[in-house]
């Protein structure tokens, strides 16, 4: 795990350094951080393509079936999933995704709902994991 400058790690991934950088601003990866006013970040961190469609995410009926703001509402969600380690584990991100409430969910960005998730299922796991328990 060798940090190297976010403009080499742009470099390296075929983007411009002020796109990685606004990304990085942004949240948008999980080992970048700023050391004074440089941006490092760890070498072995794929670049992410987080854009999905609500195409994507939801069939034509389904979509028909929502007004505006559960519309958005569910497209946060698929974006968040892809944010989120469990994103991939279908009952678990569900699960974890319940315990968020509905209007703090709708304050976050879906990077910051996907962290969320992986934190409530990471807590979960570590109280499986008591002693106690």
């Amino acid at each position: 795990m060798a940090e190297i400058a976010l403009t080499q790690y742009a470099e390296q991934h075929g983007r411009t350094p002020d796109s990685a950088r606004q990304m990085a601003n942004r949240g948008g990866f999980r080992t970048a951080r700023k050391l004074g006013r440089n941006w490092v970040i760890d070498e072995d961190e794929p670049y992410p393509d987080r854009r999905k469609s609500m195409k994507e995410a939801m069939t034509k009926v389904a979509r028909d079936s929502l007004d505006d703001e559960d519309l958005e509402h569910e497209l946060k969600i698929a974006q968040a999933k892809q944010y989120s380690r469990i994103g991939g584990f279908g009952a678990s991100f569900a699960r974890s995704l319940e315990r968020v409430p509905r209007g703090l969910s709708d304050t976050l960005t879906p990077e910051q709902l996907g962290w969320m998730v992986d934190l409530l299922a990471d807590a979960f796991h570590d109280g499986q994991q008591h002693p106690e328990a």
